[in-house]
Order: C-alpha cells, then structure tokens, then sequence
C-alpha cells in the first residue's frame, strides 16, 4: 500500500481525511462519535499537536472527558490510534500519536470493495493534475498551487485538456508557475467572450431592422 504517498495526498488536501472516515468508519466497527474523534485528532496532526489530552480533546467535543477517555482507549485497542515514544528536541522521551493503521485499513476496506488495482480513492482529476504539475515543476506544489488547480475544475470548469494545454504553453515559455498557467487560461477564455460579445450584437441588429 502506498502509504506515504496517500498520507502526502491528504495533507495537501487532494484527498480529504473527513470524508474518507465518514464513508468508511462503519466498516471498521466504528460508531458517528469515534469517526468525530479521529477527525479531530487529524486536525490536531495537522496543527502539529502530537500529545493526547483527553481532556482537551474533550472540549472540542460534546462529550465529557471520562467518555473521551474510554472511546481514545477503544481506539487504541483497535490500533487505530497508535501511541509511541519520540524524542523532541531536547533529546526527551514524549509520547506521540498517528493515525496510520486507520488510513491503512480504510485503504483496505477501499481496495476490497472497489476490486480495482488502484488503492488511492477518488478525485482523479486532482491527483492527476498534481503529479504532472510537480513533475513539470520538478517540486512539490504548496497548499494554494493545489486548491488553485481544484478552483480550475469545480468553479472554473476547465477541462483536463484546457489545464494541460496551457501548462505545456507555460513551459514552452520556461515560466512554470501556477499564477502564470492561470493567466494562460484566461486568455483562452477571452476569444470566446469577443465573439459571444460580437454575435449577441449582430443578433439584436437583426431583431431591430426586421
């Protein structure tokens, strides 16, 4: 399984990590309050908060902290909330936490039931746009380059050819930058809207002399 690869995804937000555990928690014998807790503990990751105060936790949450205490504890169980020793900066033994074996099994559960080869879940488009942008710019993409790209698709409504088009026109011009691949598209767009201009004119001329 590509593990770090997929974590990577999710942490750019190409695959997101609330949705994976809202349509998976059920298949891994979890109930609505346990999926709540681990989405909160991946938001607390994502903050770079690596140590467990259930009582903390608990304020996030509409549940008291013994009961937060006995649901991390069945977590832990499960190993789906995984405990280890790390040293900080210091060189002191603290405790951490991931949530690896969670993305493992859902990945799994994922595989079983699609019967596909691939393992990484949907937002195709996405995933695809990303890696050819990170290999055409020979980096990986910041957070804003990634939601730009998903403004492309869902707002803008750009096809996948319309994008890629316009990132080989960008490297043509040696400008690889995300801002300079959005001017590109805009542009495409303008012939457009001339002409739709010069037509709904031209109509009305002949609504007015008929």
């Amino acid at each position: 399984m590509e593990l770090e690869r997929l974590k990577k995804l999710i942490q750019k937000n190409i695959i997101d990590f609330s949705e994976l555990v809202l349509n998976n928690y059920f298949k891994l014998g979890l109930d609505e309050t346990d999926a709540v807790i681990l989405i909160k503990l991946h938001y607390l990751l994502q903050k770079n908060i690596t140590f467990i105060s259930p009582k903390k936790l608990a304020d996030m949450l509409s549940i008291t902290t013994q009961t937060t205490q006995r649901r991390l504890d069945k977590l832990i169980d499960k190993a789906y909330v995984k405990i280890m020793l790390s040293k900080n900066g210091s060189g002191k033994e603290t405790e951490v936490f991931n949530l690896d074996f969670l993305i493992e099994s859902i990945l799994r559960e994922e595989f079983k039931n699609s019967g596909n080869d691939s393992i990484i879940p949907s937002r195709t488009k996405e995933k695809e746009l990303v890696e050819m942008f990170e290999e055409e710019f020979n980096k990986p993409l910041g957070v804003l380059d990634i939601q730009t790209i998903t403004k492309w698709l869902n707002e803008d409504h750009y096809t996948v050819d319309q994008i890629k088009d316009a990132l080989f026109e960008a490297s043509k011009q040696k400008k690889l930058s995300i801002k300079y691949v959005d001017g590109i598209l805009l542009k495409q767009e303008e012939p457009t809207e001339k002409y739709n201009q010069t037509t709904l004119i031209e109509d009305l001329k002949k609504i007015w002399t008929e």
